[in-house]
């Protein structure tokens, strides 16, 4: 089987991070061996000009994940990660550039979308949908039937309870517990999770 070569896109810790995972899995997340060729901040970008191959998102931010995914979608291949010590159930549908980290419990029949990146031991329960380029800081619970809209934010040891809707372009606090819906754009923040400001999503 050829090999991935592949470019992580950032240079910051959470690329440092990436790339540790990416070394340490070995190969995509459908089994195929990958060659780590560095990493790529904003001015070494331009070697990718001539280049083809493969990509991986090394940012902590939804809006730069959604932009540089569509800048180079047409070019390059994302494939998804899952860290050798992530859990990941059955029927679970992990998208192109999707990134799962260390200690992960993603359970049954669950959909990670494109450019999603779950951060280190965070757990997400059965059937629950992320969508485009979410991002789940450190030690996030998200319980089961959740549906988190394109581009959301969920802080470090965030908890969503079953059955919620979190809006696209939202933002929940680190430790806040999501007990209600999210509008698009809102950020919510403590316990029970409260509207502190919203904005266009």
């Amino acid at each position: 089987m050829t090999a991935v070569a592949l470019w992580v896109l950032g240079a910051g810790g959470q690329a440092r991070e990436t790339a540790d995972l990416v070394r340490t899995a070995g190969h995509t997340a459908d089994g195929r061996p990958v060659v780590l060729r560095g990493l790529l901040d904003e001015s070494g970008e331009a070697v990718l000009a001539d280049e083809s191959g493969a990509l991986v998102l090394g940012f902590g931010f939804p809006e730069l994940r959604r932009r540089l995914l569509d800048r180079y979608a047409d070019r390059f291949e994302f494939p998804a990660f899952r860290h050798p010590t992530a859990d990941v159930g059955s029927g679970t549908d992990l998208a192109a550039g999707v990134v799962v980290s260390a200690g992960c419990v993603v359970t049954t029949d669950v959909h990670l979308g494109p450019g999603s990146l779950v951060n280190p031991r965070s757990g997400i329960g059965h059937d629950s949908r992320l969508g485009r380029c979410c991002v789940l800081n450190h030690g996030v619970n998200v319980s089961g039937g959740v549906t988190v809209g394109d581009g959301v934010l969920i802080g470090s040891g965030a908890t969503v309870l079953q059955g919620r809707t979190i809006g696209d372009g939202a933002v929940v606090g680190a430790g806040a517990v999501v007990t209600r819906d999210v509008p698009a754009g809102a950020t919510v923040v403590g316990v029970p999770a409260r509207v502190v400001e919203r904005t266009s999503a």
